[in-house]
This record gives C-alpha cells, sequence and structure tokens, in this order.
C-alpha cells in the first residue's frame, strides 16, 4: 500500500508542475463601482441620477506586524452625479455620448429600455475608467444587471475609487 502511494505521488508531482507555469488571468483594469440609478424626464430631455458611495479609510493607532491587524476607520459618502442623456433619435447619441448604459455583453441600450429598466431606484455597476469593466470583475453579476460607463476626462475617476483619508476630502462640503 505504501509503495502505490509512493508511485502515485511520483506521478502526480511532475503532472502538477506542468501547469503551474501558467499565469492566473487576472483584471486589467479598475474595477466597477456598484451605485444605483434612476431616470428623471420630461417630454423631451431626459437625464440618469447615479448615487455613487465613496469610501475613505484612515489607519488608527499603531501598526503592529505579525501581532495585530491595524484598525481602519472607515466613512461612507454618497455622490450624486446627474447624468444628462439627450439622445437624438437618428444617431442615438447624446450631446456627451461618451457617457453610456450598457448591459452585460456591451450593447447600448436605447432611451425607452433604459427608462423601462431605471423606473425606479435600481443598483448598478459604474465604470469609472471610461471602458466596459474587465470580463473578470462581471463573472459573479447577475445576467439583467446595467453598467453605466462614465466618460470622464480624468479616467479612472479617483474621487470615485475607494481611497486613504487625507485632510481635504472633494465630497465634502
Amino acid at each position: 500500500m505504501k509503495t502505490l502511494w509512493t508511485l502515485l505521488l511520483w506521478i502526480a508531482l511532475p503532472c502538477g508542475l506542468g501547469f503551474a507555469d501558467e499565469p492566473v488571468a487576472g483584471p486589467k483594469d479598475v474595477p466597477p463601482v456598484v451605485g444605483t440609478a434612476i431616470t428623471t424626464s420630461d417630454s423631451e430631455a431626459w437625464s440618469v441620477q447615479l448615487m455613487v458611495p465613496t469610501v475613505t479609510w484612515k489607519v488608527v493607532g499603531e501598526q503592529q506586524p505579525k501581532r495585530e491587524w491595524p484598525k481602519l476607520e472607515v466613512d461612507v459618502a454618497e455622490v450624486v452625479l446627474k447624468l444628462s442623456l439627450d439622445y437624438d433619435a437618428a444617431t442615438q447619441l447624446s450631446e456627451d455620448s461618451q457617457n453610456r448604459i450598457v448591459d452585460l455583453k456591451g450593447r447600448r441600450l436605447n432611451r425607452d429600455e433604459v427608462e423601462a429598466r431605471l423606473r425606479e431606484r435600481t443598483p448598478v455597476l459604474i465604470s469609472v475608467s471610461g471602458r466596459m469593466p474587465d470580463a473578470f470583475y462581471l463573472q459573479c453579476t447577475k445576467a439583467d444587471t446595467l453598467i453605466v460607463i462614465l466618460g470622464l476626462q480624468d479616467s479612472p475617476a479617483p474621487h470615485l475609487l475607494p481611497r486613504e483619508a487625507t485632510g481635504d476630502d472633494p465630497n465634502k462640503k
């Protein structure tokens, strides 16, 4: 019996080492932020109001490696962004066409679809990089989830990503 286990070990070891060289595919961009969205509209103009939590933290007390984890003081605030999405009927593009709402496959949704799905405050993923989120982050996402892609000048949007707290917080007034 002991020789059988030794033989299996000698066979399994080289096979396992052969696969160890393959790198694990990791994400290639910043993760999307989870927020909520709701549409607001009148007869002509319409917009989407995004509520995005911003997270800041700071280490409290002394750091003692290997003995004790540092304590974190976390502060969560909500930032409200209003995206104007007045689509041109012919091109289906808005004045600021860098902001767009897509499904998980990356298909841009038209006004009727967005208004139907965002009638009430609904959870959405918000891409702060200006690009479709990496598939790594979408693995465990429900199939009907909407993604709001922000076309921001400073990409990724540093004020929307979790960060260490400093004295001057742009989200607090």
